[in-house]
């Protein structure tokens, strides 16, 4: 067996290697999406908007067609202010429809506060999004769209896959120094109570927005599979 893949890339974001027909060459379902994160600013704060690019690979090991390492990446980052929660839905939806994010991309947002807003406007505009909410706890649950999950995992994934190095940023990616001192301000503080709780300082822009919406994206794509496409049960996937 060649040691190379012809790979093909299917527009829901699957992968798979051409076989020509050949018995003796299996079909493995790999994949190349993006996950798209949102924190809403309210008023004069705000909105953050961060893109991971998520990717799994058909390769050859010892012989055998497998899936090869998991590579995710922070393709993308953005924010803004003074813009009302319409514009915002808008420009959200006519980002997912745009390339490289049409047809293989799952939205997901802050739903805490305000963001129920945006979310109920985003599923009036028939655009499929995960609705997070972080709540205190250990853990995450959810229920159709909704998802309270506790700061403190999500703070703690992202920290994991950095710490990994499975979570890089792409070359050249606009306000990386912006995010980096987002997540600078994270701490880990424990309660009287012997509770550890997540909290986060204002850095030196005085935001935080970038940094929130990162471990947001960053969670969804360790934890919630995408909405519309199944890779299936192979070994390396979640």
């Amino acid at each position: 067996m060649a040691q190379t893949l012809n790979l093909i890339n299917l527009p829901d974001g699957r992968v798979v290697n051409e076989t020509n027909h050949d018995p003796a060459i299996p079909r493995v379902t790999g994949y190349d999406r993006f996950w798209l994160s949102a924190d809403l600013g309210q008023a004069n704060d705000f909105t953050a908007i961060v893109g991971i690019r998520d990717k799994q690979f058909p390769t050859v090991d010892g012989g055998r067609v497998v899936l090869g390492p998991r590579e995710r990446t922070i393709v993308y980052a953005d924010r803004f202010r003074g813009v009302s929660y319409v514009d915002v839905v808008d420009h959200l939806i006519r980002l997912k429809n745009a390339q490289p994010f049409t047809g293989k991309t799952d939205l997901c947002i802050d739903a805490s506060s305000l963001g129920r807003v945006v979310s109920d406007q985003l599923t009036e505009q028939n655009c499929p999004h995960l609705a997070i909410q972080m709540v205190a706890g250990q853990n995450w649950v959810r229920k159709g769209k909704y998802v309270n999950a506790a700061k403190s995992l999500i703070i703690e994934a992202l920290s994991v896959m950095f710490a990994s190095g499975e979570l890089t940023f792409a070359k050249d990616l606009p306000l990386r120094q912006e995010i980096e001192e987002d997540l600078a301000s994270f701490q880990l503080t424990t309660t009287a109570a012997g509770n550890q709780i997540i909290t986060q300082s204002r850095n030196a822009s005085g935001h935080g927005d970038l940094g929130v919406s990162l471990a947001i994206c960053a969670f969804a794509s360790q934890y919630l599979k995408p909405q519309r496409m199944e890779v299936g049960h192979l070994k390396g996937y979640y």
